[in-house]
């Protein structure tokens, strides 16, 4: 019988030294599940259809237009739980196809709580403008030379040409093969007047006009400023370029 008690006695002590650890340990998962529910973790799916988004509201076209690939999230913590907020920025370039990189502000109840950063490849298809056929250096073009095909521009490199009446009036740098799509280092503006030319020099003041023979001393396109050399005083001026054949000084 003693032996019996003693026994009963050690289980009734172990009962009551091992209560309280369980009670612990509940609640310390308790109190963990309390603090995962107060932060939120935002999917990466969310940040892909963000930059989407971003993406169609500033190029426009079709939504097949653009493609997102190879897509990295960088800082993409937990942020408390309330109501959330994005705002993208991008970083360091202008065009948005190419190599793409996006600074995601995240915002809960109002308050900044975190940055993310986005980096993507995004293909971009647009029309762009072709040469039907070879164009020499030098020669201007005209609407019958060129046409708009849909083309890659993130694999077109910088400065590809899009808007046909841009070209349309420039000259040719270099030779150009047909099937090209153009660049603007392809093209300049043709000189309205060119060195040596004689021209008329303008001058007005109030109601008074002054005119005066001139050499032409540098090319210049239209509405540029050139310098300007007045054949009877025989002094170097600065004058804008009217037309082919006048220039106006400006007081």
């Amino acid at each position: 019988m003693p032996r019996t008690c003693g026994l009963l006695t050690i289980l009734v002590c172990l009962w009551l030294v091992g209560y309280p650890l369980d009670g612990g340990v509940a609640a310390a998962r308790l109190h963990d599940s309390h603090k995962a529910a107060a932060f939120q973790t935002i999917p990466e799916a969310r940040f892909r259809d963000l930059l989407n988004r971003y993406l169609h509201d500033r190029l426009g076209g079709d939504v097949s237009d653009v493609i997102v690939s190879r897509l990295r999230i960088a800082g993409n913590r937990p942020v408390p739980a309330g109501r959330l907020d994005f705002r993208l920025f991008q970083k360091d370039r202008k065009e948005l196809w190419g190599y793409v990189r996006l600074v995601a502000v995240i915002r809960v109840n109002g308050k900044v709580e975190n940055e993310v950063k986005l980096h993507a490849w995004v293909d971009v298809f647009r029309p762009v403008v072709c040469t039907c056929r070879n164009i020499r250096k030098g020669e201007i073009i005209r609407e019958e030379d060129i046409y708009l095909e849909k083309k890659n521009v993130s694999r077109l490199g910088p400065g590809a040409l899009m808007d046909k009446r841009k070209v349309v009036g420039l000259l040719a740098r270099h030779n150009i093969r047909a099937e090209t799509c153009l660049k603007e280092w392809m093209l300049e503006r043709p000189s309205v007047v060119r060195r040596g030319d004689r021209v008329i020099i303008l001058a007005q003041s109030g109601g008074l006009t002054v005119t005066v023979p001139g050499m032409v001393l540098e090319n210049g396109y239209l509405g540029e400023i050139v310098k300007v050399r007045n054949s009877m005083s025989k002094k170097v001026i600065y004058a804008r370029v009217v037309n082919n054949d006048t220039v106006r000084v400006e007081f």
